[in-house]
C-alpha cells in the first residue's frame, strides 16, 4: 500500500510541476501612441477661434504659423487638475480639426500623460 502512495504522490506532484510551469502569462501588448507633445497652458480668451487647451505636438507644426494647436476637448478619463503645472509632457493620438478655426484646432481621440 505505501508505494501504491508512494507511486500516486508522484504522479501527482509530476501532473501539478507540468501543470504549473506549462502556464506562461501573455505579454501585454503596449500601445503606441502617434505622437508625443506638451500641454503648455489654457487659452481663456473669448473669441470665435479662441479657448481651449493649448498644445504644442513634437515635430509638428502648426500650418497657420502659430506655435500651439488648441485642444477644445479631452477624452473622457483625462483631466487637468488645477494645481499642476505647466508644461505637461502627454503622448496622443490626434487628427487636425480642419472645420474648426483653420485647423488651429486638433481632436484628440487617445492621450496618456508620459
Amino acid at each position: 500500500m505505501t508505494n501504491k502512495i508512494k507511486t500516486y504522490a508522484v504522479l501527482f506532484l509530476t501532473i501539478l510541476s507540468v501543470a504549473v510551469f506549462s502556464c506562461k502569462k501573455d505579454k501585454e501588448e503596449t500601445y503606441t501612441y502617434m505622437k508625443e507633445g506638451k500641454i503648455i497652458g489654457m487659452d481663456n480668451r473669448t473669441c470665435i477661434c479662441c479657448g481651449g487647451t493649448e498644445i504644442i505636438i513634437d515635430d509638428v507644426a502648426n500650418p497657420n504659423g502659430c506655435s500651439y494647436f488648441l485642444a477644445a476637448q479631452f477624452p473622457d478619463g483625462f483631466t487637468i487638475n488645477e494645481k499642476e503645472t505647466f508644461p505637461i509632457t502627454i503622448k496622443m493620438d490626434w487628427a487636425v480639426d480642419s472645420l474648426h478655426c483653420f485647423g488651429n484646432y486638433i481632436a484628440i481621440t487617445k492621450i496618456e500623460r508620459k
